[in-house]
């Protein structure tokens, strides 16, 4: 990354501390853009390969904490789940005994907090899975940069795989594997200004 670019990501995530104390208040943290944001879920069959599903939306929040962290908050509309399997699987995904999407419409992820170069630098990021009511914490991969301003020029993009067993998810153990994989590739806006 050039230095440039660094300093207007690092202004654009966390506020200078002498700015800081010359603020009224704290300056408020970037948005999740859930118009350009998108996430998936992946399953594997025990025979026949891989099947993934796009959900119908991924709306967030992005909150700066007094400390200078990050913190963020996903939700995913399982109800809008498209899957690019045969349609008994989509049917089987989407039952009582999967994902249950009449009962549970969203799932949501919420990071613990975390510093603002995980962004740049990658890593793991924290946090707790809420899938059909069941809490799980969880350690997702965040990639490293791929461009000079990631979440405005390029995708954040965050992955990790749960075991479906601990979201009460136990049927379909015949064809289907343990594993469920979530991909986010998440765009960020600025707010308007205040």
């Amino acid at each position: 990354m050039n230095p440039r670019a660094g300093l207007a990501l690092a202004a654009s995530l966390l506020l200078p501390a002498a700015a800081a104390a010359q603020a009224p208040g704290p300056e408020p943290a970037p948005l999740l853009d859930s118009q350009q944001s998108r996430a998936t879920i992946e399953v594997d069959l025990r025979v026949g390969g891989r099947v993934e599903g796009v959900f119908g939306r991924l709306e967030g929040e992005l909150e700066r904490l007094p400390g200078g962290q990050l913190k963020v908050s996903v939700r995913l509309d399982a109800q809008g789940l498209v899957l690019d399997g045969p349609e008994w699987m989509a049917r089987s995904m989407r039952s009582p005994k999967f994902l249950d999407v009449q009962a549970h419409p969203w799932i949501h992820f919420r990071s613990a907090p975390f510093e603002p170069a995980l962004v740049e630098a990658g890593g793991v990021m924290a946090g707790e899975l809420e899938l059909r009511e069941v809490r799980r914490p969880v350690r997702f991969e965040v990639d490293p940069e791929s461009c000079d301003a990631p979440g405005y020029d390029c995708d954040i993009h965050v992955s990790g795989v749960v075991s479906r067993r601990e979201f009460g998810m136990d049927a379909y153990r015949v064809w289907l594997k343990d594993e469920v994989g979530f991909d986010f590739r998440v765009r960020l806006r600025q707010p308007e200004p205040r």
